[in-house]
């Protein structure tokens, strides 16, 4: 993906784009259509379909005392992007500065920096500026004078309410997967990177890939049946998320343990993978011995390898 962090770069991008905007966090099935409508546009005009989007999350800059915990860090909302056919990508720092910047400021600098945006792709419900005073209306208005085309694409629901970032949270930390899932438009999942942990795992004959997860939300404590996905494949997994801080992460991180059934690759520290949430087997237990333990774990197994198989079953 064509990454540009200011607007600055933008006069160089040659050719016309179709430009999804919006923070995206999640990109769940609301974000999907607002991004797929770029998409098509872009087929449509001959272009490129981008993203402008945001980092950090606009509340940790203008509330951050009220900012929400996130889905998806920014390199997974990228993949995740990159995943729905965006080739580009213009990733602007949210600074207090941007923050204040009236709504036609910020549109006449975005038309000056990137002549090739001839078609911006929004939710009908969009806000931006300062204050968030911009709406669609002055978006439309504002783009009848300047040859741009605007696209605005309805909020899509679930359960009778909108999709939105902040249900799924809420459906995420509550351990819901299902109500998670049908709201992302997939599973649950995190994207995280490799870390040197304490081997506890490998003692018991069950090495496990130590996960400092970059996003901010993750399910209630305990153990759980996922997926696991690297650039050399997937794998079924066990995933274990402990009740208490893990040692070299601040108080409120916790620590991701994934045991890959029947991997065989060699080394993981320093990889990403990204893992799926399938279902929670059970809560977090202490046992008096580590045969106890590996006892435990070797039926937490035999229940990933039964929900695998129950879900490819015949007629399910």
């Amino acid at each position: 993906m064509n990454i540009r962090r200011d607007l600055d770069e933008m006069s160089g991008v040659p050719g016309l784009a179709a430009v999804a905007i919006g923070t995206f966090d999640g990109v769940h099935r609301g974000h999907q259509s607002v991004v797929r409508a770029a998409v098509k546009k872009a087929a449509t005009m001959g272009g490129a379909p981008w993203v402008l989007t945001f980092d950090p999350h606009p509340m940790k800059v203008l509330r951050p005392r009220e900012a929400p915990l996130l889905l998806t860090s920014t390199p997974h909302k990228l993949k995740l992007l990159h995943d729905l056919g965006i080739t580009g990508c213009l990733l602007l720092s949210f600074t207090p500065r941007l923050a204040s910047q009236e709504p036609e400021d910020f549109l006449k600098t975005l038309s000056a920096s990137w002549p090739g945006a001839r078609d911006l792709v929004v939710g009908s419900n969009w806000t931006f500026g300062h204050r968030g005073r911009g709406n669609v209306e002055l978006l439309r208005r504002w783009a009848s004078g300047a040859g741009v085309q605007v696209t605005t694409v309805d909020p899509m629901a679930w359960d009778g309410l909108p999709i939105s970032s902040t249900r799924i949270r809420q459906a995420v930390q509550a351990g819901c997967l299902e109500d998670a899932r049908a709201m992302l438009g997939r599973p649950f999942s995190l994207l995280g990177t490799v870390m040197a942990g304490r081997r506890v795992g490998t003692r018991l004959g069950f090495p496990t890939a130590n996960l400092d997860p970059h996003n901010e939300v993750l399910p209630p404590p305990g153990v759980y049946a996922v997926r696991a996905m690297m650039k050399e494949g997937e794998w079924l997994g066990a995933a274990f998320l402990d009740d208490k801080p893990h040692e070299g992460l601040s108080a409120e991180a916790r620590l991701v343990e994934v045991y890959f059934l029947d991997f065989g690759g060699g080394e993981l520290y320093g990889r990403d993978v990204e893992v799926f949430f399938t279902r929670r087997l059970r809560e977090v237990r202490h046992f008096d011995s580590p045969e106890a333990l590996r006892a435990q774990i070797t039926r937490d197994v035999e229940c990933v390898r039964a929900e695998a198989r129950n879900a490819t079953a015949p007629g399910e």
